[in-house]
């Protein structure tokens, strides 16, 4: 059972919490601005070792050093503090400890930013020779979670509205999934309603009620994609992430109206967005993308659609799209893409 440590704060319960279920060895990984802006006397009375993440994606490589650092000492805990893939090193590492039959420490995670929502999945992304690999395994869902929006204080308004985009990619990507349930369906349609109030308001004037409620939507959204994995945007996305460097919450962003105009009909998704159709849909996505200030053409991130629109399709995972409610067809969606982006 995950225990969610909500508000303000929040992360000085960490360590009370830690000590008192028995777990005083913590092997904490952080991103590397963490160590700039924050000190760690919030781990008071818990031994700890610092590694630090760098880049942007999880590589195999710096998984295997982490798993390095990991080994020196007897770590009864695993702590990630930081975005989806500081997170995402924690959970690349526990996998590496579980597939070598090790102890697998208890697992609390932080998010620092409201978006990628893999603090309640059981999946993780690292890249492999620059191609996305997926991992799985229920011991990747952490024990802990601690959404305390306080983190979230220094992020810029391009990260915010990045990562913010991200989740409504996974809400709606959830919603109309082929596997969506019931309650994938509560949590998607509850981190809907907190996107549309709370989005816009936190990229341009960002608020502590803001930070704390796009962070319990990026959770929610996660809860639902545990339920039903994602479709297709998530599946065209993570080429522009690998080969463009376009951070993951944008790339799959742009991808969002296309798939309303290859997926259509989607009356009950359009009645959450209060839209009437796909067009209408797909024109919602692109003016909030415009008002949070992130480019909604190929072209403006200086990328040429046509030089890289086989390559993009040639490596859409077709087990990941199997979850869209439209099955892969590549000619429909090259022109779609060519049409919209």
């Amino acid at each position: 059972m995950q225990k969610l440590l909500q508000g303000k704060n929040t992360i000085y319960e960490a360590a009370p919490y830690l000590i008192e279920a028995g777990y005083e060895t913590v092997f904490l990984i952080t991103g590397k601005h963490f160590q700039l802006h924050k000190d760690v006397n919030f781990l008071k009375g818990i031994h700890y070792n610092h590694f630090i993440k760098n880049g942007v994606n999880v590589t195999e490589n710096e998984t295997n050093e982490a798993f390095i650092e990991f080994s020196k000492e007897k770590f009864q805990a695993i702590l990630a503090i930081g975005g989806g893939s500081v997170i995402d090193l924690a959970k690349s590492l526990i996998f590496q400890l579980e597939k070598e039959s090790k102890h697998i420490p208890f697992f609390a995670a932080a998010p620092t930013t409201a978006g990628s929502g893999t603090e309640a999945t059981q999946f993780a992304v690292i890249y492999v020779d620059n191609k996305k690999t997926s991992l799985v395994s229920k011991v990747l869902i952490p024990q802990l979670v601690i959404l305390d929006p306080a983190l979230a204080y220094s992020l810029s308004s391009y990260q915010t509205a990045v990562s913010g985009m991200d989740v409504l990619a996974q809400a709606i990507e959830s919603y109309w999934n082929k596997s969506a349930t019931a309650e994938s369906k509560i949590s998607a349609i509850h981190a809907i309603s907190i996107w549309k109030e709370y989005f816009i308001d936190t990229v341009l004037s960002p608020e502590e009620e803001g930070r704390d409620k796009m962070q319990y939507a990026a959770y929610l959204a996660g809860k639902a994609i545990n339920i039903t994995r994602t479709t297709g945007p998530h599946a065209l996305s993570y080429y522009l992430t690998a080969n463009h460097d376009i951070p993951h919450g944008h790339a799959v962003a742009l991808f969002l109206p296309v798939f309303f105009l290859y997926n259509h009909p989607q009356e009950e998704v359009y009645h959450l967005l209060h839209v009437e159709n796909a067009i209408d849909a797909a024109y919602f996505v692109t003016e909030n993308l415009k008002k949070a200030g992130l480019a909604t053409k190929l072209s403006e991130l200086k990328i040429d659609k046509h030089q890289i629109i086989e390559a993009l399709l040639d490596e859409v995972n077709e087990e990941r799209f199997a979850n869209n409610p439209v099955s892969f067809d590549r000619e429909k969606l090259k022109q779609l893409i060519l049409e919209q982006l």
